[in-house]
């Protein structure tokens, strides 16, 4: 061949399995001249007769063309690896290889832009449970326990920890409730 690249020498670096990988791909691409039958006779011996014919000719540029084409993905491939691993990185991904959890991420490190973004996209959470807990903090809430003053008032005549305890039940379930069937 005439536009041979040593592996070593292209960028973005490959693995030692993707190596591996073309070098048996280039390896039965040169190999495979020897194994095809030469000339009319399949029976003659290698390096007899008169060469490839047109048609093994045009098998072999078809192989090379192919193993061609998939260096060039496996090394696409890789840029682009390494360019998620880089925005990861930017970004506080963390190590290559450890993947976050998916879902809504929990923005700590990058900044000013990232804290309000978060906030921006939870805004709707955040004020659900903000009315709830207003709500469940009115006067006459607070009356409807003190119906029950056995249970949720203490001796001193205000509301015990037994009212916080069911009115955060009665938070989170509602939360739940408009999240999940209205939002």
């Amino acid at each position: 061949m005439s536009h041979e690249t040593a592996i070593g020498s292209l960028s973005g670096g490959i693995s030692d399995e993707d190596a591996k990988l073309v070098d048996s791909i280039l390896n039965d691409i040169n190999d495979s001249p020897e194994q095809l039958p030469r000339g009319p006779n399949p029976g003659q011996g290698q390096g007899q007769g008169p060469g490839p014919s047109p048609e093994q000719q045009k098998m072999m540029a078809q192989r090379q063309q192919m193993a061609m084409q998939q260096q060039m993905a496996m090394q696409q491939q890789q840029l682009q690896q390494q360019q998620q691993m880089a925005q990861q990185q930017q970004m506080g991904g963390g190590p290559p290889g450890q993947k976050k959890p998916p879902g809504p991420s929990m923005v700590h490190s990058s900044g000013p832009e990232s804290i309000l973004d978060s906030i921006k996209a939870e805004s709707k959470s955040i004020l659900l449970i903000v009315m709830l807990s207003v709500l469940m903090n009115l006067d006459q809430v607070n009356q409807l326990f003190k119906l029950q003053a056995a249970l949720f008032v203490s001796e001193d005549g205000s509301l015990n920890m037994q009212t916080v305890l069911v009115k955060a039940i009665v938070i989170g379930l509602l939360f739940y409730v408009v999240k999940t069937k209205i939002f």
